[in-house]
């Protein structure tokens, strides 16, 4: 009998050994593709507070056991606040062609994901973040709010890597990322081979307001209107007639109902702050830049549909947060970490009381020698902001860090940041952190070189349709080097919305091929029915849910899968007298898109390439029993 249970003993540990992955001093679990596990941390290393924390990981080894191991990526989310494990396939993505000799670690920075994610409740329900909000949070974690910056979260990583038993990394960041990467080039620089900061700004030697984004959103807007033949040829430039909307919302704003991202009716302000934060928030997609000079110069002429879409869209997009999970986001560690970390107006190690009164000193200093540091924006204007986005006045109301955890400090004063490769890539259009953040923060680093790519926005690697960004950072990784980057300065313009309209005959009528048996008014509404479709594939920039309605009426819905969108219209209209229904495919890679679209009293085929400046649509079909073949301006 003894034989037998012996064997069953040896077969129950085989196949126990099999669900478990040794690597380095810690044993791994399988969790789907990857192996997860937990590495234990002292909640505060300098023992002013007790107990400790459990850090959160993945690993997913290389694909080819038999190729000879090539190292170990690292890839940081940003936020602060989100988990990296929870850009687990953007990342699998982007590295899949390393994949073969190459592990991939993700560790869910402290306070974040799995890694016992921060809940305040009031906070984390608070898409505006408001000061009572914020002091609640600060309230709620007490001394512990000190205890989740950059700093310590590099030491955990560190700790992570030697319990893994992994030689020195290849790490990339993306936006907060980028901050807490160079945290740990600076803390740990034997652990790093090579860094890439996509999206970046310094983690030391920051300007506390921030200027480069006003100041990159009034040149971002410009720029796209110069490399668009509609919008270079209306008189002057983009910025002067947003600042006629300025002034024309300062002077008389305007409450309504209007969609949001997700087609829902929100009651939504258009003033100047809203305009302000619809421009100055915009970094990572190009809606705003496509409809805002048209919806100024809309608003103009009466129709203001399209200005308050716009700022009920970018309530949802910008301030997407507010109540979701917090392990998906925390709102609490966003707040820790600028806390923590980011420079101030006044002294983190002041009273509250007293930091109103430093604010205030500050403010008004730079009121009367800086004025317009935000413009056209005043800064009153800019403090209205949500404070996720401005910062300025976040952590009045934290609590004061004792001396062991001094606030700004994510490197210690004087750090020499080691000679590793750096590529730093920075999306020119990008106005939350713009190439000037980035140029800064690669001279940090003595062997950075810093990669600005035409007509991008914040983080360029991750969901690469150009397939420029992405490229740089997969070479960067095998060789050391980006290698030649002329296709950074080839990522396409992009189109612009050239007029909104309310009626199909307000539109230019579609150029006649041979064969068109339609009048122009009929070429109008097929227009009309383009401009409906294209409309509803430029919300997939800001609808998480699925599902959205037209500017005017009609309702639409999108799937994506395997690099491709489908959209369903139902009765979708762009103007008052066309409703459009049908569907298009949008192929991601390549552009291109095809439409197969009903609207009363016929049927129409169009194609166009979504990416390509200049580019011309093509229509088929019939209208009222009569031929069509035209093309346009692809919309």
């Amino acid at each position: 009998m003894r034989a037998p249970a012996l064997l069953l003993t040896l077969l129950l540990a085989a196949a126990a050994g099999a669900q478990q992955r040794q690597q380095g001093s810690l044993t791994l679990q399988p969790c789907g593709p990857a192996w997860c596990g937990q590495i234990e941390r002292a909640l505060d290393p300098a023992g002013e507070q007790p107990g400790s924390i459990q850090v959160a990981f993945e690993f997913h080894p290389q694909t080819d056991g038999t190729k000879p191991h090539a190292g170990t990526i690292v890839a940081a989310e940003g936020g602060p606040g989100y988990p990296s494990t929870g850009s687990r396939s953007s990342y699998l993505a982007l590295m899949a062609p390393l994949r073969s000799d190459r592990h991939l670690l993700l560790m869910d920075q402290r306070g974040s994901g799995r890694s016992a994610p921060l809940r305040c409740p009031a906070l984390q329900a608070d898409a505006l973040f408001s000061a009572d909000s914020v002091a609640a949070c600060g309230q709620q974690l007490g001394p512990r709010a000190a205890l989740f910056g950059s700093a310590l979260a590099a030491d955990d990583l560190a700790a992570l890597l030697a319990a893994l038993q992994l030689g020195p990394v290849d790490l990339y960041g993306d936006s907060y990322g980028t901050f807490f990467a160079q945290a740990f080039a600076g803390r740990h620089p034997q652990r790093l081979r090579s860094l890439v900061l996509d999206g970046a700004y310094a983690v030391t030697g920051a300007d506390p307001w921030y200027p480069e984004g006003p100041a990159q959103a009034q040149t971002a807007f410009n720029r796209v209107c110069e490399r668009d033949p509609a919008c270079a040829a209306l008189p002057g430039p983009s910025m002067q007639r947003i600042t006629t909307l300025l002034a024309q919302l300062r002077e008389r704003p305007v409450t309504a109902t209007a969609p949001d991202g997700n087609g829902q009716p929100q009651t939504t302000t258009a003033d100047a702050r809203g305009l302000a934060y619809v421009m100055l928030s915009n970094a990572s997609g190009p809606l705003v830049y496509r409809e805002l000079d048209a919806a100024a110069r809309a608003w103009g002429q009466g129709d203001q549909a399209p200005l308050l879409r716009l700022v009920a869209e970018n309530q949802t997009s910008a301030s997407s947060t507010g109540g979701v999970r917090a392990r998906r986001f925390s709102a609490g560690l966003f707040a820790a970490v600028s806390c923590a970390d980011y420079p101030q107006i006044f002294s983190m190690a002041a009273a509250p009381a007293l930091r109103r009164r430093q604010a205030d000193a500050a403010i008004a200093a730079k009121q009367a020698g800086d004025p317009g540091v935000f413009a056209p924006f005043s800064i009153a204007e800019f403090l209205a902001l949500p404070q996720d986005y401005s910062v300025l006045e976040l952590c009045l109301p934290w609590p004061v860090p004792s001396a062991a955890h001094p606030a700004g400090a994510p490197v210690p004063a004087g750090t020499v940041f080691p000679a590793v490769p750096v590529l730093v890539l920075s999306g020119e259009l990008d106005s939350l952190t713009p190439p000037a953040q980035g140029a800064r923060a690669a001279a940090l680093f003595p062997q950075a070189r810093q990669v600005v790519l035409a007509n991008s926005f914040h983080v360029t690697a991750l969901g690469d349709f150009d397939g420029c960004a992405s490229a740089l950072v997969r070479r960067f990784m095998a060789t050391r080097s980006p290698g030649d980057t002329g296709c950074a300065s080839q990522v396409p313009a992009w189109r612009l919305l050239p007029a909104f309209a309310t009626q199909a005959q307000q539109l230019p009528a579609p150029q006649p091929g041979p064969g068109n048996q339609a009048s122009p008014a009929q070429l109008q509404r097929a227009a009309a029915a383009l401009y409906a479709a294209a409309d509803a594939m430029g919300r997939w920039w800001v609808n998480s849910s699925g599902n959205g309605v037209g500017l005017r009426g009609g309702r639409f819905a999108y799937t994506s899968s395997a690099g491709s969108t489908r959209f369903t219209l139902d009765g979708l209209r762009w103007t008052d007298d066309v409703a459009t229904s049908g569907s298009l495919r949008w192929q991601h890679g390549s552009g291109q898109v095809q439409a197969a679209l009903r609207i009363d009293g016929g049927l129409l085929q169009a194609t166009w390439p979504a990416r390509e400046p200049g580019a011309v649509a093509t229509l088929r079909g019939t209208l009222d029993g009569r031929r069509v073949e035209a093309t346009m301006a692809a919309p």
